[in-house]
Order: C-alpha cells, then structure tokens, then sequence
C-alpha cells in the first residue's frame, strides 16, 4: 500500500508551514505526493446556486467537476471513511500520502509545535515518529527545528523505501475493506497476477485494480444455478 504519514499538532501549531515546505522539496525529488486534510468544521468545493450545487443538493450522492486539466470531486460519507479507505480510493497512483490532522488515526505521525511545547495528548496518541520544534521537547523521538525541510523531507523519503511492502493485496465489497487472512491474500495474488501477468500489455504494471459489478437482483455469494450469461 502507498505509506501514509500524519502531521499533527494544535491549531496555529504550524503543520501547513511545514508540511507545505516538505512538499515542495519532495516533489523536486520527483515524489509523486498526495494530501489529505481533515476539518473539523465541514466544507463545500463549489459555490452556492451552481448547477452542481443544484444537482448535489437534489440529491445526487457524489458530484464530480472536470475541466481545463482539473478534476475536483465531492459527497457525502457516513460514516467518515478513514485515511486509509480515501488514499486506497482516489490516491493509490502516487509515491507517499501526507496527512495533516486525523492524530488519533493509526499512522505514523509527525508532530509540529512551533511553541515550542508538545501537547498534552502528544505521548497518547501513538505512531509519533518524529517532532518539528524550534527546541527539543520532553519526547523522546527525532527532533527537527521548523527551517529543517530537506531533513523532514528525507526522512520521509527514507520511510516511503523502507515501509512501502513488495506485495499487498486489499479487498473492498460495496467501498467496505475486508481483513483477509495471509493465505487468501496469497491465492488472490498469485492466481491475479498469474493470468494478468500474461497478457501483452501488463508489462512493467506496478498496480492491478479488478471491479466485479454485478447486476441488479444478484449479490456475493452467486448462487450456483445462475446461468452465467446472466452476469454479463
């Protein structure tokens, strides 16, 4: 799976400023990166009395905007998909996703405190792999002063090598992710790629996405006496 790292910290605590320079310096190294930013007070991406407003607002559960090289896209999801499930849905094209909130997530997080002081919930939270202060706090974890940019960037470099697995394997039914048990995920993998891998034009895919839809009236498990022509 593509790795995923949290920064966290207070409100005004400065993890925009950072992660902005991160980024900028990561993307010269050709990273390709994806952000994520969680608010808490709700958000709209278009503008009130727009057609798609009109359209999202008559009902429609997702809504997608494409123009001049652009996409931008919105719903709404009850419950809030975590992290995970948004990177494996809209950013599994890409090297490294940056989060900037979700502390109580479980990924590996960077905390900002240009204060100076680590909050309270700082050693609670879990994952904490580094903090970006302008002086060392009670943590015991990697310290990094606010102007250390290239430094924050490479070890998040170093991270994307070292934690990105050779294989992985995800199974989603209806946008829910499944636990799969290590032998399933195995068979999965090698009979996919067995027949995939012999195709003409899978050479050099790094990535393999199969949907299954299936026609109104039929869902998992297929009955047996369903003619197979039906499914098509």
């Amino acid at each position: 799976m593509i790795p995923i790292i949290g920064f966290v910290g207070e409100k005004k605590s400065g993890k925009t400023a950072v992660l902005t320079e991160v980024i900028k310096v990561l993307a010269k190294k050709g990273r390709k990166l994806g952000v994520l930013k969680h608010t808490g007070h709700g958000f709209t991406l278009d503008h009130s009395g727009t057609d798609s407003d009109k359209l999202f607002r008559a009902g429609a559960k997702k809504v997608a905007l494409l123009g001049h090289g652009q996409v931008g896209f919105y719903g709404a999801f009850h419950p809030e998909p975590e992290p995970e499930q948004v990177r494996d849905w809209y950013l599994s094209d890409l090297d490294l996703v940056l989060v900037e909130g979700f502390k109580d997530a479980l990924i590996p997080k960077v905390l900002v405190a240009f204060s100076g002081k680590a909050p309270a919930w700082a050693d609670k939270i879990g994952g904490l792999i580094a903090v970006v202060s302008p002086k060392k706090t009670d943590l015991k974890f990697k310290h990094f002063k606010p102007g250390q940019a290239r430094q924050i960037a490479a070890l998040l470099d170093r991270y994307v090598k070292t934690h990105r697995p050779k294989r992985e394997v995800s199974l989603y039914l209806d946008g829910k992710k499944l636990q799969l048990k290590p032998f399933i995920k195995d068979f999965l993998l090698n009979s996919v790629t067995g027949m995939v891998g012999s195709l003409r034009d899978a050479k050099g895919a790094r990535q393999i996405r199969l949907t299954i839809d299936l026609p109104e009236g039929i869902s998992v498990p297929i009955p047996g006496k369903i003619n197979s022509r039906r499914l098509r």
